[in-house]
This record gives C-alpha cells, sequence and structure tokens, in this order.
C-alpha cells in the first residue's frame, strides 16, 4: 500500500505539470534541432555538435481552456495576506472537456554530419510528456455540492493522467534521391523508460438518486503505473539510465521533396513504437467493470484519529477507498505507446533566401484528435543570422503569434524559439512552447556553395 500511495502523490504532483511544439522551429533551416520534427529535414552545414547538456531545453505548455492568466485570476489575495482560491472562476474557465499538455525536453548530447549525399546522426534526449484531461464535473461537485438542482445529475468524473518520462538514444540517417530533389530520413532509437502513468480506463459516473439520497457510482477503472524513481533503494544508474527491465523502442520516418525550383513538400511521423514496463509496477483495476454500487461517504476521522500514526492512518484510508470503489492493486507488467505525433508542411520560396510556409500538426489523446495549423515567413540573412514568424490556430487557441531567431558568430551558434511570444509576454496563454540552446555548426560555406550550383541547374 505504501508504493501506492507514493504512486498517488507523484500523479498529483506531475498533474499540475504533452503538447505540441517545434512548430516554428519545424521551418528554422540552420538549427540541427529540427530534426527532431521530420528526420529528413537536414540543417545548413556539414556536420555539427550540440553543447553538451545545453544544446536544446525545450519546455511547451498547451490547453484548450486553461490559460496562465485565467489560473491567476483565480487566485484572490486575502486582506489580512495570503490567498484563497475561486472555485467559481476556475470551473468559468473549464471547457466540459478540458486538457492540458505539458511537456519538458533536454538533449544532454547531439552531433552529426555528412558523407556526400547522406547525413548520419547521433543523440541521447530526455523527455517527459504530460498529458491531463480534466472534466468540469468535477468542479461543480465542489462548488455545488450534490443536492438540489443536482439530484439525479451523471457527475462525469472521466481523468485522463499520463505521464511519460523516458531517456531516448537516437541513430539517425538521411539520404539524397532523384537529383537531390527528395530527401528521406529516419531515427531509430532505443528508449529506457524512467517513470509512467497510463491511465488506459477512467470512466466514473457520481449520482446522487432523488429518492433515496444514495450516491451511486458506476466505475470502469484501469490505471498503470511504474516509478522506479522513487524507490527508496534507487540505484543511482537506474536513475540516470532508467530500469533496464522498462526498455523498448521508436522510429520517426519523414520525406522532404523540392516539386519545382520554388516549391517544397514535407511530411513526418514522429514517436512511433512502445515501451514494455517490467519494474516498480503498480496497477489499479475495477474490480467488477462497468458495475454501479452505492457509496454512502466515509468518515475520514475514523483514519486520521490520534490513536493511529499519520502513516498508518493514512494507508487506512486509502485501502477503504479501494475497497469502496471496488478497486484491486496488483503488479503486472504493461506496455505503453510514445504518444506519437505527425506533420505534413509545405514552402514556396518568394526570393532566394526567404520563403513562406505552412504546417499541419496533429496529436490524439483519449480518442480525440488535436490538430494545429500554423503559417510562417522563414528569412536567412547571410550566415549570421536566420529568422521565422510564425501564426498558429489550434484548438481552443487562435492567437498564437510565434518567433525563432538564430546567431552565428563562426562556428558558435545561440538560438531561441517560441510558438507563442504575445501570450508569453501577457500571461494570457493557452499554448507556450519555448526552445533555446548553443550548437557547434561547421562547414556552412561549403554546403551554401553548393546548394547555390544545384539552384542554378
Amino acid at each position: 500500500m505504501k508504493n501506492l500511495l507514493i504512486t498517488l502523490s507523484f500523479i498529483s504532483l506531475l498533474a499540475s505539470a504533452s503538447a505540441q511544439s517545434n512548430l516554428t522551429l519545424y521551418n528554422m533551416e540552420p538549427l540541427p534541432q529540427r530534426l527532431q520534427a521530420n528526420p529528413a529535414l537536414t540543417p545548413d552545414c556539414k556536420w555539427y555538435i550540440g553543447m553538451p547538456g545545453v544544446s536544446s531545453f525545450d519546455l511547451n505548455f498547451n490547453s484548450n481552456a486553461l490559460a496562465f492568466k485565467s489560473l491567476n485570476n483565480a487566485f484572490n489575495e486575502r486582506a489580512g495576506g495570503g490567498y484563497t482560491l475561486s472555485i467559481n472562476k476556475l470551473s468559468d474557465a473549464l471547457d466540459k472537456k478540458t486538457f492540458v499538455n505539458i511537456g519538458v525536453n533536454e538533449e544532454w548530447l547531439n552531433f552529426g554530419f555528412r558523407v556526400r549525399k547522406s547525413m548520419f546522426t547521433f543523440g541521447v534526449t530526455e523527455k517527459v510528456k504530460t498529458r491531463i484531461g480534466i472534466p468540469k464535473d468535477v468542479l461543480k461537485l465542489a462548488f455545488q455540492g450534490n443536492g438540489g438542482s443536482n439530484l439525479g445529475y451523471d457527475f462525469n468524473f472521466n481523468f485522463g493522467i499520463d505521464v511519460l518520462h523516458t531517456r531516448e538514444f537516437a541513430l539517425g540517417y538521411s539520404r539524397q534521391f532523384l537529383g537531390d530533389r527528395l530527401t528521406v530520413g529516419g531515427k531509430i532509437k532505443y528508449i529506457r523508460g524512467i517513470n509512467v502513468i497510463n491511465t488506459a480506463k477512467n470512466d466514473v459516473v457520481f449520482n446522487t438518486d432523488e429518492n433515496t439520497y444514495a450516491y451511486n457510482v458506476t466505475a470502469d477503472i484501469e490505471l498503470n503505473a511504474s516509478t522506479p524513481i522513487l524507490d527508496d533503494d534507487l540505484d543511482p544508474l537506474k536513475a540516470v539510465l532508467g530500469s533496464a527491465k522498462n526498455t523498448g523502442f521508436g522510429i520517426d520516418l519523414g520525406a522532404k521533396l523540392d516539386l519545382t525550383k520554388r516549391i517544397s513538400v514535407s511530411a513526418s511521423v514522429i514517436d512511433l513504437g512502445q515501451i514494455n514496463w517490467n519494474d516498480n509496477l503498480t496497477n489499479i483495476r475495477s474490480r467488477d467493470p462497468g458495475a454501479t454500487f452505492q457509496f454512502r461517504g466515509i468518515d475520514i476521522n475514523d483514519y486520521l484519529s490520534d490513536s493511529s500514526s499519520q502513516g498508518a492512518g493514512f494507508e487506512e484510508l486509502a485501502d477503504s477507498l479501494l475497497d469502496v470503489f471496488a478497486l484491486d492493486t496488483f503488479k503486472r507488467s504493461f506496455s505503453t505507446g510514445l504518444l506519437g505525433e505527425f506533420y505534413l508542411g509545405g514552402n514556396i520560396k518568394i526570393l532566394k533566401k526567404h520563403n513562406a510556409g505552412v504546417l499541419l500538426y496533429g496529436s490524439f489523446y483519449n480518442k480525440q484528435f488535436y490538430p494545429a495549423l500554423t503559417l510562417s515567413w522563414n528569412s536567412k540573412f547571410r550566415r549570421s543570422m536566420a529568422l521565422s514568424v510564425s501564426y498558429t490556430m489550434m484548438r481552443g487557441s487562435f492567437t498564437n503569434l510565434g518567433l525563432g531567431m538564430a546567431f552565428n558568430g563562426g562556428p558558435e551558434q545561440f538560438y531561441f524559439v517560441s510558438d507563442n511570444l504575445i501570450g508569453a509576454a501577457t500571461g494570457n496563454v493557452k499554448n507556450l512552447s519555448l526552445r533555446f540552446g548553443w550548437n557547434h555548426t561547421f562547414g556552412r560555406r561549403r554546403y551554401e556553395k553548393k546548394e547555390n550550383r544545384k539552384s542554378k541547374n
């Protein structure tokens, strides 16, 4: 039971903390990091090395309803100091089906080099993807209660919580064909799982009977978790590399085709694959899926009285809740997907070093499709600077103005990319991505001369 409590605490911490990113980055030609969105989009250099540990740090947030500003407005300052949370304001900010995605990626090692028409790459990246579905009825029950007009109402508690924390070792390859008009690329990734919370099923309906006032609960729950990092006797090597028992493989595929000297199209699918989890397991499942049972409440004082130690009291309370909601716990291996994404892009060259782009992004979560459409203008100024300006429309958010800047001083490359600068400045944002880093790039002059000769042919 102790492991169960730790797992639920871990969920609570991360549930307030993945989302689409790379929408502006996708068309920034000088940056090796855009290979993460499409392994065929090679940078404009002969070879590169990312500054170890700081070549790329990426943070992204996305929600169809919750914005930083609305979350901030839900807290009211008290006259005597401190703050109170307004459930009403927070409830007003939620849609019927609210989702929140937060992701963090950090490159520990990244390098690549060209051999004639081919490019080889290798990278080590730590990734955290968090996707949460929040039912509005949770706050409705907390704020309005289950009486009055809510008698007989079906409160929908269909939470969705998925956390995927991995470290991946990726070997990439791309090659040009058809007179360099077509580039095809791919990555094979060996993945070590560090932590996971997987909501396979969570269909919960709570109803107060209009006649008997009994609480009727219908539940079909299946939750799987593996949290080796929370082990009391954690092996330091396991903390760095993840458990050798939690492993999997993934693949990225991409292509870019020049239809004419001015028009090109591209496409990619990212993070196809799965991880098998066999270490530090916790599984929670409904004893009788879909069955309806009566819940008459509990007296928390029975479990937190002075006669019990705090830890024992919480364990008894957790055991009682599992019994009341007819949930069983056990340890069984399971597998999870990598929460894949796809990109479809098109570009038209307006001037020699300036182009306009359109990009369609898509991902699926909890049987829902989450698309985004990005329009961009992308420019290069000699070999010293690259600039991308973008506008993105996505589900629940239509005011996303992005900016990407890359500066090259000799081999040193510094960059910053955001998909929503206005939102970051005002706080009224449902979508935010920030990426920055430091690379060493070489052979950009030779690569540029080659591209110039190709464009004249």
